[in-house]
């Protein structure tokens, strides 16, 4: 059978104009208004993350940024619908360690990590643990009450880095028994910690969470670093507290539909990656955690490699969610 020139002519020509408009599409990238799809409800860790860096990004491209908060399943629920989005850059999806840890935690996921694409993770932050103040105000004496009883602590959900570092150190590290209580975002399992109804939180050293210990409502028995912090200098390390070598961070990271334009990744990469040089930002979100500047090739890397960290870490704690 002889080939149809005519219509592989066509054919043709109509690649290398969609090609021609996806190059052109890239290049003006942005021309409206980018979504931030944050994993959790308002209040917790990615959520400060995501407003702090979506008001310097929509100054940098000079589009509006809003934040649109889709909590539950440990951000697999904003996962999902970002990886059904249009790849074309204004749907980004804001998560933490939780993108890494679900790929091993469920069994079953309706998307793949595969399915998106890693834009930048520029936040990485301490775990700590806090309680309320009318509980003991120590580890030592914290985990001395804890002995021969159920505690419960909170947490932004069974998929969050909190989760883990604290279920793993509590439990197999302090060998006391802890009960999981799982919320949808750290905004929640905190107020449920201010309010007394558990005892104890499992947090990332946020801006949300130190402020709550400025503020006298918690109280920080130990954050998970190898020094003490500079957001909670009086918050001693749980290497102080008895436990040398604990250390668990989690991190804020924002991602796109996989099929996105590599230019459109590198400029959204670039435009996040600015807040470093935005002194007034670059403060603001100290207070979150450390920051880090990588490009979208060092983010892949990065990400990689925690997929890998936190599959070994899901194993040995024998936690699985069907």
């Amino acid at each position: 059978m002889k080939p149809n020139l005519k219509y592989l002519g066509a054919v043709v020509y109509a690649a290398l104009v969609l090609a021609v408009a996806a190059t052109a599409g890239a290049q003006n990238y942005p021309t409206g208004r980018i979504t931030f799809v944050v994993g959790f409800p308002a209040g917790g860790f990615a959520d400060g993350v995501a407003r702090l860096v979506g008001e310097h990004v929509g100054r940098v491209l000079g589009q509006q940024v809003i934040v649109e908060n889709r909590g539950g399943a440990a951000s697999n629920i904003a996962a999902h619908a970002v990886t059904t989005a249009k790849a074309d850059g204004y749907t980004v999806l804001v998560s933490t360690t939780s993108v890494a840890i679900n790929a091993t935690l469920y069994k079953k996921l309706n998307y793949s990590l595969a399915d998106l694409t890693p834009v930048a993770i520029p936040v990485q932050a301490p775990e700590t643990l806090t309680v309320h103040p009318s509980k003991p105000n120590t580890l030592k004496s914290f985990l001395a009450m804890a002995k021969g009883k159920e505690i419960t602590f909170a947490s932004a959900g069974v998929g969050s880095g909190s989760f883990l570092s604290m279920h793993y150190f509590l439990n197999d590290i302090a060998k006391v028994k802890a009960a999981h209580v799982p919320f949808t975002g750290g905004g929640p399992a905190t107020q449920a910690a201010i309010g007394n109804q558990v005892d104890s939180l499992a947090s990332t050293l946020s801006g949300n969470t130190a402020a709550q210990v400025k503020g006298g409502k918690l109280v920080c028995l130990g954050v998970a670093a190898a020094a003490r912090f500079p957001t909670l200098p009086d918050c001693p390390t749980f290497a102080e507290g008895g436990f040398p070598g604990f250390e668990a961070a989690s991190w804020v990271g924002f991602f796109v539909p996989a099929k996105t334009d590599g230019a459109i990744v590198a400029k959204l990469n670039g435009a996040i990656n600015s807040i470093l040089d935005d002194a007034p930002t670059r403060t603001k979100l100290s207070a979150n955690g450390t920051l880090a500047k990588r490009s979208p090739t060092d983010t892949v890397s990065f990400l990689q490699s925690e997929v890998e960290s936190w599959r070994k870490k899901v194993q040995a704690a024998g936690v699985f969610v069907e």
